[in-house]
């Protein structure tokens, strides 16, 4: 029986159960919208190359398109006959494979793995010590000199047991494909590294341990069988003050696990954040003064050898992977069905597989494919303001956010300098024009008195006050990340006369943070522009248009499957919450009668009292309004007050730190970016389209409601890492309504791990209360790549930038081979592009 939920369109589920009886689901977004927008039937009456695989008694016979439009999502019809047997068997399409590498081999993908197996090395080490007397910090004009870079003095690497105590320590080791698996790095299956080390005591028991700065290593390559990579490894240990990022004298082991993407049953963290180890390299480490040379003991083991074909979701669709998988049968039978394959403007095959369990064995035929590309044609806009001028000639932006603060300098190695440059190398070289700031502000200690250098704000700097000058790339403007972050008023007293105070709450896991009721966070905000201006501004972008966007970037509240809730502003904002109901009701009976409540005084209204308490209460500390009893819960009268006024105090917010920043900067209008999958679009709160709900009670969660923030004209611009794989022709008509609203857009979204919300019986949280359903029902995050040309095209002939996440490796976002191809096919296409 086919299950089909009335909420749910683009995606419906079967009523199945995997070897453990336990129920499937499927993911069919990508022919969902094509079907619906009637790409689909382009395909019905085309020339079809036909073939068969046959495994012992199970035989495979499908068809495929012999020609294609690139990014057009195409139909793989199949007859798939199968004896009585206790094995699962899939039918799956891919069309990424590299054959000059493949060849004729039949490999496994990481959608639906078969035998990962890689051999691990390591290869040494190399430690490091800061040079403070040659760090230059900030001053509070802006106006100190570049810092030299790097400020450290590097050991020579060594391959030993015992290495030399240094305040920076990295570890190299090589990792090689053994397996019949590609390893992938982006969407539903995915393979990385996740170290860790733990400090042993003298007995060789565990002190305490330690993780990686972005907790995983990324490759961003697809690794076939046989190929070889290395990368370097960081562990960062606060417990170890000044030398976080390195090792003091004692014993250590260090772990260098190989994970996978496990879908073998729903776990979230498994699923969707972290994976399985399949492999796992130990090397124990003695750690001294002066150091020494002893032999490497290094521990190498394949952990996990068994089947990995997915178990919980039994037919999936994602950019250039399609599979379907079927449970054992208890008669023989005959399954016809289609697969959906977007295939890409590079695909020169179609590899179409069929595998089976207990054994495992595939078998594969790779059928050519010609790919036209009409529909990379871009339709000049004459009107669309995010261009730059370089060397006389305007080019579309291109914008992109790197990370060299957070993510890129010296947590990928010792050679932060090579490895900043040649990201900003690569860049230029894909045509990226515009790069987008992560806003942090690890150097604010510098500007009230610390001297010694600091790894992630040296770093950060090099790239702004050398890299980036000399390559001749425009930057957008920035300011702070987060508003409310406390380190902005604590080191914001040099840029101030008089002496700065201001009013705390609560935050993320009980946190202080600053009080968005103060009338000092808009003069804090524009105090940091007018800094970051000062010493970086000749490479702000201006638009065609004349104005100077500055990116903000801000969180008031999340809607997700796992964080589900409002950040609260504070007491002073509560305060002018009670003057704005009074203003709006008049009397308590009045705002009685309309909140359903039964208040004394306006001073008893507090949104968060007697909220629920999102997560453990010690990770995110923040209210969840799910009570039903509760005179603040979601989607309730009071609650849409709160939001709108949560809306209004942050737009009013925006105005006056930008009448401020205008007197330095006189066209400088606001980019806001949240860090949720918001749209400043009229959506709708009914809607049977999900990704239209989300946005709709998204914005309410997040404090940017539509018509409150059209009306108030604080922004122009308007950013986000979106991660909902919004089809492209909503896409087309998200990006639309927002530059009719006079916002443009300009998205970083995170295409090689998109997260989409799958509404099901099973699995993932209730999300009655989030999307306002009639009754309960579960939703999933379901990891999915996303094709970006077609996102982009539709961004740029609307009127926007686009965009993509670059390197936030730590929340997978980056951008792997596959983005990079797709970045180079825009700007040639802009290139080719009719005027």
């Amino acid at each position: 029986m086919r299950y089909c939920p009335l909420v749910f369109l683009f995606s419906c589920l079967f009523l199945s159960s995997d070897l453990n009886g336990s129920p499937t689901v499927s993911y069919t977004a990508l022919s969902d919208a094509a079907k619906k927008a009637g790409q689909i039937k382009l395909y019905e009456n085309v020339p079809f190359k036909s073939d068969s695989i046959i495994i012992g008694n199970h035989e495979l016979k499908f068809k495929v398109p012999a020609k294609a439009r690139a990014y057009d999502i195409i139909p793989i019809t199949f007859t798939l006959s199968s004896p009585v047997s206790n094995r699962k068997s899939a039918v799956s399409a891919t069309a990424y494979e590299d054959i000059s590498k493949s060849g004729d081999e039949a490999y496994y993908d990481m959608s639906i793995p078969g035998n990962l197996s890689v051999n691990m090395e390591y290869l040494g080490s190399v430690g490091a010590d800061y040079l403070d007397d040659i760090y230059v910090p900030l001053t509070p004009d802006g106006k100190s000199p570049p810092s030299p870079f790097p400020p450290i003095k590097r050991e020579p690497m060594v391959r030993s047991s015992t290495i030399k105590q240094a305040q920076m320590v990295w570890h190299k080791i090589k990792i090689t494909n053994t397996g019949n698996t590609i390893l992938d790095p982006e969407g539903f299956g995915a393979s990385f590294i996740a170290p860790y080390m733990v400090r042993l005591d003298e007995n060789g028991k565990e002190e305490w341990r330690s993780q990686a700065v972005n907790l995983y290593y990324r490759h961003l390559n697809y690794i076939y069988p046989g190929e070889s990579y290395t990368t370097w490894i960081n562990l960062w240990s606060p417990q170890l003050e000044r030398y976080q990022w390195g090792l003091t004298e004692g014993s250590y082991l260090i772990s260098f696990q190989m994970l996978y993407r496990d879908n073998r049953d729903w776990n979230w963290i498994r699923n969707i954040w972290g994976g399985s180890e399949f492999a796992r390299l130990d090397v124990p480490i003695k750690v001294t003064k002066e150091g020494g040379f002893t032999k490497i003991s290094e521990t190498f083991k394949i952990t996990d050898t068994s089947e990995k074909m997915p178990g919980y979701i039994d037919t999936f669709e994602e950019f250039m992977t399609s599979f379907k998988i079927f449970k054992p049968s208890e008669t023989r039978r005959t399954i016809e069905d289609t697969i959906y394959l977007q295939a890409a403007p590079w695909t020169k095959k179609i590899v179409v597989k069929l595998m089976l369990t207990d054994p495992q064995e595939i078998a594969v035929v790779k059928i050519p494919i010609d790919i036209t590309t009409e529909t990379l044609d871009i339709k000049y806009n004459p009107n669309n303001p995010m261009v730059i001028n370089r060397n006389g000639k305007d080019e579309p932006v291109i914008t992109v956010q790197a990370m060299p603060g957070m993510r890129t300098g010296f947590q990928l190695g010792p050679y932060a300098e090579r490895y900043l440059r040649s990201e900003i190398n690569e860049m230029e070289s894909l045509g990226i024009n515009l790069i987008a700031n992560t806003s942090g502000g690890w150097w604010l200690p510098e500007l009230t008195g610390r001297k010694e250098a600091e790894a992630i704000s040296s770093q950060y700097k090099y790239w702004y006050d050398d890299l980036m000058r000399k390559s001749g790339m425009k930057l957008q403007g920035w300011s702070v990340y987060p508003p409310s972050g406390e380190n902005w008023y604590t080191h914001a007293a040099p840029l101030f006369k008089d002496e700065l105070k201001y009013a705390k709450t609560l935050g993320i896991g009980y946190t202080q943070c600053v009080d968005m009721g103060d009338p000092i966070v808009p003069k804090v905000i524009a105090a940091w522009v007018k800094f970051n201006y000062s010493r970086w501004g000749n490479m702000w972008f201006t638009t065609k248009d004349g104005r100077t966007p500055i990116d903000i970037e801000d969180t008031w509240g999340w809607l997700r499957d796992d964080i589900n809730a409002r950040h609260h502003p504070g007491s002073l904002a509560l305060d002018q919450f009670r003057k704005w109901v009074k203003k709006k009701y008049i009397s308590l009976d009045n705002l009685n009668s309309k909140w359903g409540s039964d208040y004394k005084s306006f001073d008893e209204i507090d949104p968060n009292a007697n909220q629920g308490i999102e997560g453990d209460g010690i990770n995110h500390g923040l209210a969840v309004y799910n009570k039903p009893e509760n005179v603040f819960h979601d989607w309730s009268v009071a609650a849409e007050d709160w939001d709108v006024f949560r809306t209004e105090l942050r737009m009013d917010i925006l105005k006056k730190s930008m009448e401020i920043i205008r007197k330095t900067i006189p066209n400088a209008e606001w980019c806001i970016r949240s860090e949720g999958s918001n749209l400043i679009i009229k959506s709708n709160p009914k809607s049977d389209n999900m990704h239209w709900r989300h946005v709709y009670y998204s914005q309410r969660r997040n404090a940017v409601i539509y018509d409150v923030v059209k009306k108030s004209k604080a922004i122009g611009f308007y950013s986000d890492y979106t991660t909902i794989p919004h089809s492209e022709y909503e896409w087309r008509e998200a990006m639309r309504q927002m530059t009719n609203a006079g916002i443009t857009p300009a998205f970083l979204p995170q295409f090689d791990h998109m997260r989409d919300i799958l509404l099901n019986p099973y699995y993932g949280r209730d999300y009655k209360i989030p999307y306002n359903l009639n009754e309960s029902t579960k939703g999933m995050m379901i990891h999915c790549l996303t094709a970006a040309y077609p996102w982009w095209k539709a961004t740029y002939e609307e009127g926007g930038a686009p965009g993509l996440l670059w390197s936030d490796y730590l929340c997978d976002g980056f951008a792997t081979e596959t983005q990079k191809r797709e970045i180079r096919l825009l700007r040639d296409n802009f290139d080719k592009m009719k005027k």
